[in-house]
């Protein structure tokens, strides 16, 4: 009994279909993202404003449709809409979060001086 072995020719054809198959996933992946179809635009008619975690499962989301703002909690069962405004809510424009390389270089300077 001999031991199986892989040819060069037979090889390198799988190497080329691994890669084939790879590069068609990553591909695949990017158009997904790029093409969702409810990734949210200027058309839409339902504008999530902002939203609060209030447990693991429990959400409060503040929802603006047709000129009106409604306050609506969420949780694991049920959706229920807590309060209705008449006119849009004013929202303040959401600063700059920092990430954790500008808190670093904040921290640094501030022990450095």
């Amino acid at each position: 009994m001999g031991d199986p072995m892989i040819e060069g020719p037979s090889l390198l054809s799988l190497g080329a279909s691994l890669v084939i198959v790879v590069g068609a996933v990553i591909v695949l992946g990017w158009l997904y993202s790029r093409l969702r179809f409810n990734s949210g635009g200027p058309d839409n008619l339902i504008n999530v404003v902002g939203s609060r975690a209030l447990g693991p499962k429990e959400r409060l989301v503040l929802i603006e449709v047709g000129g009106q703002s409604l306050l609506v909690g969420i949780t694991a069962t049920q959706v229920r809409t807590l309060h209705t405004f008449e006119e849009p809510v004013a929202v303040a424009p959401a600063s700059k979060k920092s990430g954790f390389a500008d808190r670093l270089r904040s921290a640094v300077s501030e022990v450095a001086s």
